[in-house]
């Protein structure tokens, strides 16, 4: 499915606050469904937050990454997900929570949970913050559904995607702090701080 990643599309950027809570709606999610994980692998980079989050609320020790790239900048995805960094640890004949923080294709938890199946665990479930119904990969929890595409922006990549954005503007010509700051809530719905504004333009020249 094409996405529309290019000229105006909503974006939405969830507060810590919010991430948080919903890390623990999530982990309520999977304790009551009677599942039991032994282990917990977070899917990078977006899925370690929540994953840490989650393995505190349920009370799991053990935490594990794997790495799939997929997106470029700022909603721009790779021709295929791919696995950059496997997995390393031993999960054959445990119970495993793979974690992410949303399903966009689908394409990164399907490709996820093909490398982990390789190694024998005794079961995996998925788990993440926010659900795209566009997404061919349905995961077995999660918190939050969107049903009209948009861009999420999560803490833990505002700079990475607003460094993007200023940049795809600077391009175009656009150069002024404050048309830009004009530019981001016209075409995305964000609205930022000027500073943060500022220091991203003194960053990137």
């Amino acid at each position: 499915m094409l996405l529309p990643i290019k000229g105006r599309f909503r974006c939405d950027m969830p507060s810590w606050r919010s991430v948080v809570r919903d890390s623990k709606t999530l982990s309520s999610l999977i304790k009551n469904s009677g599942f039991d994980p032994n282990i917990v692998v977070a899917i990078c980079r977006g899925g370690l937050v929540p994953a840490r989050l989650v393995c505190d609320f349920l009370h799991i020790k053990d935490l594990t990454t794997i790495k799939v790239e997929h997106w470029g900048m700022v909603g721009t995805p790779t021709e295929k997900a791919v696995i950059k960094f496997p997995l390393y640890v031993d999960i054959k004949d445990k119970r495993v929570l793979l974690v992410d923080d949303i399903t966009d294709t689908g394409d990164t938890l399907r490709v996820s949970l093909e490398h982990l199946k390789k190694f024998e665990p005794k079961e995996i479930k998925t788990a993440v913050l926010i659900h795209k119904i566009i997404s061919a990969f349905l995961p077995d929890y999660y918190v939050r559904k969107i049903t009209q595409w948009r861009w999420v922006i999560f803490p833990w990549h505002i700079w990475e995607d607003l460094t993007g954005f200023i940049k795809s503007m600077k391009a175009t010509g656009i150069h002024c702090e404050e048309d830009i700051g004009r530019e981001l809530k016209s075409k995305y719905n964000i609205e930022v701080q000027s500073e943060m504004i500022k220091e991203i333009l003194s960053e990137i020249g």
